[in-house]
């Protein structure tokens, strides 16, 4: 219709005449030309949004209690139509997770987000943390079309679109920066129109019946639970459990990890809380299991580091998705299995991967294909790693390591460098003590970022170098292993640079993957300072399509 209108043709039908009248009187045939070009359609959305409806019903009562509970308006919680199509297990490409698609800064302000639990997976924890968040969102903006689209774009970008454009409006129509584009501009429409739907479902899908409400009772642990001897003294199934409680990350269920002490953990209604304590009192552990890992040195072989942490090499392998040869490459870090894991063996990643291969990997991650062992293991030395499109996504290669240390005084003093998405916050949470204890022995100023590669010095209170490596392990194997639940490699490519390229920019509207990821296959370029014409050998991505 706006292509004929273009056209100088006459609108003949009412539709058309309703469209024309739209544009007012003094419109010229290049506007209609550019609204036409203007018009975005994605197929697949209408079953998409309709199954996320359906899914819905089993928590939208309890979202309507929690927002009123804040004193905000109930249509909020519509928003996740449009974040995640109330998909619970949504993961994004930049980890954003769970229905509200919150990401790893941002929900760890409102979440515990970490190995063993991850909130943003939990629909009720992350709800009230939604809430929370738009709640600060509109007290600071004053009115719901900023606060709605800072969910989106940040708080602090949208104050600054504020404070240059003034209303909603205007800033719509003419703002411009480099991050607010059109999915940040087009944040609050879409939440409209999903509003809408969301409200008349009769008259978008005919007929609809959501899912009914998940009931389930709350135990707050004593101890460190295996979840295995839970299944089997309450008589609970694992997936059972494993779907109550969409917080607890696989380490749970594999048995790499045990529930944690103080979890609230959700359980169906078939017996008493006082039964249960009673039950469980004699499976609680008194501590949690570590996370050991073993960063691969020249000279090193699998088996001598399987000899060394005491663990069978063929579940050293297994652990690792090493191929049948054990080998390894300087600079991997492997980790070392627990007792009494669960190890299911994983196939060695492929430089491209086929639609065979991509229906081996479900079907894997389902327990339908197993990996044979092998009879005997070769022992190889670590090799250098020379061809980058070999990445195996089992394996975590930043340098984690505390690589110096001296004491001053009585305090004992770690030197490490920064690696990607870390913040000197990290730090200090895994230190446990004020990210100003950090600023000050390092003399950065407040507000000052770190960047890639930068050393930095940590003082050694609370928690011994062992433990701080742990946890930063432990950090960035929960990205990664999140990361290759939902996406796979296909392939590489090359990015040439251009003037005005950074880092940031590349990753998220260029090759639109995180910088993690895209440093694992350019470990020794230096990406703050970028050069014309450099090439950047980056990964083709690919969303693993598993049924929700």
């Amino acid at each position: 219709m706006l292509l004929n209108l273009s056209q100088g043709k006459k609108p003949l039908s009412q539709e058309e005449k309703r469209v024309a009248a739209l544009f007012g009187p003094h419109t010229n045939p290049s506007d209609f030309k550019n609204a036409a070009f203007n018009i975005r359609c994605q197929t697949g959305i209408k079953e998409q949004f309709k199954a996320g409806l359906i899914r819905s019903g089993t928590v939208i009562d309890e979202f309507k209690r929690i927002f009123r509970s804040y004193g905000l308006p109930v249509d909020l919680i519509y928003l996740p139509c449009v974040e995640s199509s109330y998909n619970f297990s949504a993961y994004s490409k930049f980890g954003a997770a769970g229905i509200w698609q919150f990401t790893h800064s941002t929900g760890r302000q409102y979440m515990k987000i970490g190995y063993v639990v991850d909130e943003r997976r939990d629909p009720y924890i992350s709800t009230d943390a939604a809430a929370r968040l738009l709640k600060k969102n509109y007290a600071e903006l004053k009115e719901w079309p900023l606060a709605i689209t800072a969910y989106n774009h940040g708080r602090a970008g949208m104050m600054r679109a504020k404070k240059s454009k003034g209303s909603y409006e205007k800033i719509f129509k003419s703002y411009s920066s480099r991050s607010f584009k059109f999915a940040s501009r087009n944040f609050y429409p879409e939440f409209m129109a999903a509003r809408i739907v969301a409200k008349n479902p009769k008259k978008y899908f005919g007929n609809i019946v959501l899912k009914k409400p998940v009931t389930f009772q709350v135990l707050k642990t004593k101890g460190y639970l295996p979840v295995k001897e839970l299944s089997n003294t309450l008589n609970i199934s694992i997936r059972d459990i494993q779907t109550l409680n969409p917080s607890l990350r696989k380490p749970v269920f594999n048995a790499q990890k045990y529930i944690p002490k103080g979890f609230s953990l959700k359980l169906p209604k078939t017996l008493t809380i006082p039964n249960i304590n009673k039950r469980l009192a004699a499976l609680y552990q008194d501590r949690q299991k570590p996370s050991r890992f073993h960063r691969v040195q020249k000279g090193d072989t699998a088996g001598s580091i399987a000899r060394l942490h005491s663990v069978k090499l063929q579940d050293l392998t297994f652990a690792n998705g090493l191929n049948q040869r054990a080998t390894i490459y300087i600079g991997q870090n492997l980790r070392i299995p627990v007792k009494n894991e669960i190890i299911i063996a994983r196939n060695e990643p492929k430089t491209a991967i086929s639609q065979k291969n991509i229906r081996k990997k479900i079907m894997a991650k389902k327990g339908a294909v197993e990996k044979k062992i092998p009879k005997s293991i070769s022992e190889p030395l670590a090799q250098e790693v020379k061809d980058r499109d070999y990445i195996n996504p089992n394996i975590v290669t930043s340098n984690l390591k505390v690589f110096q240390t001296y004491s001053k005084g009585n305090l004992i003093i770690g030197m490490i460098k920064v690696e990607t998405e870390e913040t000197l916050g990290h730090y200090a949470d895994w230190l446990q003590i004020p990210t100003q204890a950090i600023r000050a022995l390092n003399g950065f100023k407040y507000g000052t970022p770190i960047s890639i590669d930068q050393k930095v010095k940590i003082p050694m209170k609370k928690k011994t170098i062992l433990e701080f490596e742990e946890q930063r392990y432990e950090f960035h194997k929960e990205i990664e292993e999140d990361f290759f639940e939902s996406f796979l490699i296909q392939g590489t490519d090359i990015y040439v640079v251009k003037n005005g390229d950074n880092i940031w920019n590349l990753c998220l509207n260029e090759l639109e993957i995180p910088f993690w990821l895209l440093r694992k296959y350019n470990p020794e370029m230096n990406f703050n300072s970028l050069q014309p014409m450099q090439k950047i050998k980056y990964p083709i991505v690919a969303k693993l399509k598993i049924p929700i």
